[in-house]
């Protein structure tokens, strides 16, 4: 299998400073893809890979160059209608806070009726604004985003989310016929439509991009069965990513097959999410196997951590040993 590090900059640990300045995102990231070629880590994910509290542009570029020379893909984090857009936080246009505070009718709104907002990771100082579903004309701007964020640092990948922070109420949402997964915290259908349609003309263009793109789900026969009318508002060349593992449990059944040819095995364990990391070998040996047996080609695990920890390293050990 091939290996991703997932990390969120404001967690990251492998140097001081949580990418609060410049210096220390450059640094928490350097550190890291000096490491990552010991488990033989072929991408990087990265949420919050442009901020301008930790350098904007110019970091982000420092980041991307020491990538390269590490023979690493930096797969940054591209939300639509929420998680920032193209620009996680700052003055850029292609920040999506910045396009909804000049198109407002275009924010999603909550079940009062007040305009949508979305703080993650907690330890963030400010809320993300949330773009409506229902909105069109919003598309057209991610994927002029995604074009400049392709074109600006030359990558050849990213990931892209949807959003798992509830849906939106307003009353064209509400009219909408929506398949929902964990309550009322995501739309399947809506993930699919969306980044669906944004993603499109990029691989028509250049049909080798990396695409991870997260479905929220996990592996069960009920939840293949959730998602199985959306899956083709989803094109061929995206990389679906499934959530199969989260800090103790399985979320796939014995016997499931990956509805596409390419997948993603999601292992949620080794991050602060879960309050830390502990010794957790057995079961990533067991997701991995299960998530092989299923026919997937990728897995990522939260990369977070430094690996001068022994619970942390013998956690990345694992998972390196067996994905191959």
């Amino acid at each position: 299998m091939n290996r991703i590090w997932w990390t969120w900059d404001l967690r990251m640990r492998w140097h001081w400073g949580f990418c609060r300045s410049h210096e220390s995102f450059v640094a928490n990231y350097k550190t890291l893809l000096d490491a990552a070629h010991r488990y033989s880590v072929e991408a990087v994910v990265i949420w919050g890979f442009l901020r301008d509290e930790h350098g904007g542009i110019d970091a982000a570029k420092e980041v991307r160059e020491h990538a390269e020379k590490r023979g690493v893909r930096i797969l940054p984090g591209f939300g639509v209608d929420d998680y920032g857009g193209a620009y996680y936080e700052g003055s850029s246009r292609y920040a999506l806070d910045n396009y909804l505070t000049e198109h407002p009718e275009a924010q999603a709104v909550d079940k009062n009726g007040n305009p949508a907002t979305h703080l993650w990771p907690p330890m963030d100082t400010k809320a993300r604004k949330k773009a409506c579903p229902s909105d069109g004309k919003v598309l057209d701007y991610y994927r002029e985003s995604l074009e400049w964020l392709l074109r600006e640092f030359d990558l050849d990948g990213f990931q892209i989310e949807q959003g798992d922070s509830g849906l939106c109420y307003c009353d064209r949402c509400r009219e909408r016929q929506q398949i929902t997964h964990l309550g009322e915290r995501t739309s399947v259908s809506d993930g699919a439509r969306r980044i669906g349609a944004v993603v499109k003309p990029f691989l028509e263009k250049q049909d080798d991009l990396l695409i991870v793109s997260e479905t929220y789900l996990g592996m069960s026969k009920e939840e293949l069965e959730t998602i199985a009318s959306a899956l083709p508002d989803y094109p061929e060349g995206i990389t679906l990513s499934w959530q199969l593992y989260d800090d103790g449990r399985m979320k796939v059944d014995e016997g499931v097959k990956s509805p596409r040819p390419h997948g993603v095995a999601a292992l949620r364990t080794n991050s602060d999410v879960f309050y830390g990391v502990r010794e957790d070998g057995k079961n990533i040996a067991e997701a991995l196997r299960r998530s092989k047996a299923a026919g997937l080609d990728w897995t990522y695990i939260y990369g977070e951590h430094p690996d001068d920890r022994p619970v942390v390293r013998d956690n990345y050990e694992a998972w390196y040993r067996h994905s191959v």
